[in-house]
């Protein structure tokens, strides 16, 4: 009996980790960051494996799921990048290891929303960071000052 129940909390253990966000620092955030934006959440939509979109409320995400629910934002403001140009609509991710169903995302925005300060990662504009990218738009000299000197300590080497 105590085989089964230590081969329980084990598997158990695995899908109850898997909901817990990654817990990262801000300096190891800006570390990953190419562009720092200011934008709103107009929508959200989700695509499967093949990138198809997916229409049904009740489909999730998870660690062994090919689906992935992004974010859709409007982007207000460009504050620092290292892009040529960045589009105005972007299709941010949120963390596919993370147990989420469209319906359930689609729930927490419902319309549009004030004001987001963005760090984002490489030429898609992804998260540097899975599920860490959106701050506080009262925030925004702090990360900038934060970018500005990563971005000075890069070029000094």
């Amino acid at each position: 009996m105590r085989k089964y129940i230590v081969l329980f909390f084990c598997l158990i253990s695995n899908y109850v980790f898997a909901s817990f966000p990654l817990e990262v620092s801000d300096e190891a955030l800006i570390n990953k960051t190419d562009h720092v934006l200011i934008g709103r959440v107009v929508g959200v939509d989700m695509i499967d494996g093949n990138g198809k979109q997916i229409y049904d409320l009740k489909a999730k995400t998870g660690p062994k799921s090919p689906n992935n629910i992004r974010l859709i934002f409007a982007i207000d403001e460009v504050l620092e990048t290292n892009s040529k140009s960045v589009p105005t609509k972007l299709f941010v991710p949120l963390d596919s290891f993370m147990h989420f169903s469209l319906g359930q995302i689609k729930e927490d925005y419902p319309e549009v929303t004030e004001q987001r300060l963005l760090l984002l990662s490489g030429n898609e504009f992804k998260p540097p960071v899975a599920g860490h990218f959106q701050r506080n738009l009262l925030d925004k000299e702090y990360y900038l000052e934060l970018f500005k000197t990563n971005k000075s300590l890069k070029q000094d080497k």
